[in-house]
């Protein structure tokens, strides 16, 4: 009998948590900033907002969402441009309104929101002061005194709720890093240097505050993942990148973000699961092969797709000339700073392979337009060799799917593709590859 009554407890728990998690949570408010035909509410994946579903936004500014929350949460009111948090348990309304500086709760809310948006207006003087027109002279002493606050503030924002007044706290750390991170990254006319920096800044970088992926519960987590990542490179250009964060879902997610933005054929896709596979989720493995879908496929060993361009003397010159020859391509334009840094090694490079079958060729992909300018950028700066002019248009870019310079494409002396995105003469691995092809 007590085995029974303990199994019906048990049952009317779980029918009681199915009914919690099934409860309709309303919001509503007035959108102030902008016109909008529509507001969207966004829930939080990985760090970053998704569009769950739409309201349509009245004639005066009001909107309305009538939903069902999966599981307690954070989520965003807005457009993809901007939106605010919100916390959501399930079975509550919120009423708030969306302002030009920020989000105002009004009526009856949750302790939850409450204590949300005592943080947010709290914020909001950082958010200001992280604005173009300050200086790093005005910011850093406010920003000092900012920071001496945060604890004693921690202390008046409570909702009595545990699980969430300790996600708040983590909030508020990762806010106050937000901002003074994007401080230091925004364009500004007077940048300071490292011996400016105020002491805070030795403290954002802890392996205690990457244990956890609390981070990417939040809808700006994933954002101030990368800013985190870019930040240790600011530190020291030389430093452990993703393995400051000794949380592998952390890690995971910036190794998938780089792999997002460099990866262009497949084969890399195969080289970044057999390195990383152990450590990445499911999750991140899956969205991996997603990527990998829409990469190219490799183009090395096919038969290279000719190409002919002229010269500074209008000499037309095609990569068929050189058979035989292994021929490393630098494609490049003249506003290209990073092209042009690179131009010193491969000249160095050209020097040590001297009296050796291989060929180096510069391939212009200023536009048509430019092609004076091009020819007088060319004699001015001196730049040896074979220096073709293609166009912005050109079908050498469309073939080898460049979208961005500088690129280093090697063919072989059969007049095949060796590699379509070589190393930088930066890189030693660029002459271990064209030695390699000379033996051949």
């Amino acid at each position: 009998m007590k085995k029974e009554r303990v199994l019906l407890s048990l049952l009317f728990l779980c029918v009681n948590m199915v009914v919690f998690a099934q409860k309709q949570t309303t919001l509503e408010g007035i959108v102030k900033y902008k016109k909008l035909p529509k507001i969207s509410l966004f829930s939080v994946e990985n760090g970053r907002v998704k569009e769950c579903t739409t309201a349509t936004v009245e004639q005066d500014g009001a909107y309305r969402f009538a939903f069902v929350p999966e599981k307690p949460g954070f989520y965003a009111l807005g457009d993809k441009q901007k939106n605010f948090p919100v916390y959501v348990k399930g079975g509550e309304k919120i009423q708030i309104d969306l302002l030009e500086q920020g989000a105002v709760l009004t009526g009856k809310n949750t302790r939850e929101n409450k204590a949300l948006y005592q943080w947010e207006k709290y914020v909001n003087d950082l958010r200001a002061m992280t604005g173009r027109g300050v200086t790093y002279k005005e910011f850093f002493p406010w920003f000092t005194r900012f920071v001496t606050k945060i604890d004693s503030v921690k202390k008046t924002i409570r909702s009595g709720n545990s699980g969430f007044d300790k996600l708040i706290h983590k909030k508020i750390d990762y806010d106050v890093d937000y901002y003074a991170i994007s401080f230091l990254m925004s364009p500004r006319s007077v940048h300071p240097q490292r011996s400016d920096w105020p002491t805070y800044y030795d403290s954002i970088l802890s392996e205690e505050k990457f244990s956890s992926d609390d981070l990417l519960l939040f809808p700006t987590g994933f954002d101030l993942l990368i800013m985190y990542y870019n930040f240790t490179y600011r530190i020291d250009p030389d430093g452990q990148g993703e393995k400051i964060f000794s949380n592998d879902r952390l890690r995971g997610e910036v190794l998938l973000y780089m792999f997002s933005i460099h990866a262009k054929y497949y084969p890399e896709y195969e080289t970044f699961m057999k390195e990383n596979e152990g450590l990445l989720t499911e999750d991140q493995k899956e969205r991996a092969k997603l990527m990998a879908t829409k990469l190219y496929p490799s183009l090395a060993g096919q038969p290279a797709r000719n190409f002919m361009y002229t010269d500074v003397n209008g000499k037309k010159i095609s990569l068929s000339d050189f058979k035989g020859k292994v021929v490393v391509v630098d494609v490049w334009t003249m506003t290209c700073g990073a092209c042009l840094a690179q131009y010193v090694y491969l000249k160095k490079l050209e020097e040590e392979l001297q009296g050796k079958d291989v060929v180096f060729i510069g391939i212009s992909l200023d536009k048509e337009k430019d092609r004076q300018k091009w020819i007088d950028f060319v004699k001015e700066k001196n730049l040896e060799g074979i220096q073709l002019h293609a166009g912005d248009q050109s079908q050498f870019a469309e073939d080898y799917h460049i979208v961005g310079v500088p690129r280093f494409v090697v063919f072989d002396k059969k007049g095949c593709v060796v590699m379509e995105e070589a190393p930088r003469p930066t890189d030693p691995r660029l002459k271990k590859i064209i030695e390699s092809e000379l033996q051949k």
